[in-house]
């Protein structure tokens, strides 16, 4: 999604850069960068059951759902209640079906 940079929002970037200390050239770059980053600290992380790190577990096992299982048995994140396939799906799909 772009945002357009109207003089309004440019004077109030330049204004935060200026109050934070940032001149010259990239300042309104390094002042948005440090409020990503400020942001990104205070969000909590996942535990790091990602589709990423599922998608690691299937090449690692070879798609053997024993050791997936056995390997993933004390994460919080998984319903343990629910079968192994149910639960990983619940882990990479939002409640619509997208992927997170």
């Amino acid at each position: 999604m772009a945002i357009q940079l109207t003089p309004d929002l440019e004077a109030r970037v330049e204004k935060l850069a200026t109050l934070l200390g940032m001149n010259g050239n990239g300042s309104r770059t390094a002042v948005l960068e440090r409020a990503i980053a400020a942001l990104e600290e205070q969000t909590p992380q996942p535990h790091g059951l990602t589709p990423d790190a599922i998608g690691a577990l299937l090449n690692q096992f070879g798609n053997n759902a024993d050791l997936i299982a056995a390997e993933l048995a004390d994460d919080p994140e998984l319903d343990h209640d629910k079968p192994l396939s149910q639960a990983l799906q619940d882990v990479i799909y939002d409640e619509h079906g997208l992927p997170k």
